[in-house]
């Protein structure tokens, strides 16, 4: 990533290991952030299937679960997984951590 396509989403000390934060930002859909032992992602909130926020699903074993199919899109490039038919693969952004804040590239 080069700094002139990143954006800053949040501070860092809004994510909690494993919890799923929705940050809106104005002009766009809502997306989420989470943080795995150390590894920040971010993806759209919105689950492709359910149109449900992802904010109110969980993380595990690298995978964020969508509270209402338990459809589970992988957090480090979206693939979907004992998902619903239909269901497509969840938009998920190149992100990192930098003096104590989320950026991520959402071009």
């Amino acid at each position: 990533m080069t700094d002139t396509t990143l954006i800053r989403l949040c501070d860092a000390a809004d994510l909690a290991d494993g919890e799923v934060l929705k940050i809106e930002i104005d002009g766009r859909k809502p997306l989420a952030a989470t943080l795995v032992d150390g590894v920040v992602h971010v993806f759209d909130d919105t689950c492709p299937h359910a149109e449900e926020s992802l904010s109110k699903g969980w993380v595990e074993d690298g995978r964020v679960v969508c509270p209402v199919h338990f459809a589970e899109f992988d957090l480090a490039d979206g693939s979907v997984h004992n998902a619903p038919a239909g269901c497509g693969k969840l938009r998920a952004y190149a992100a990192e951590l930098r003096d104590g804040a989320v950026f991520a590239s959402l071009g």
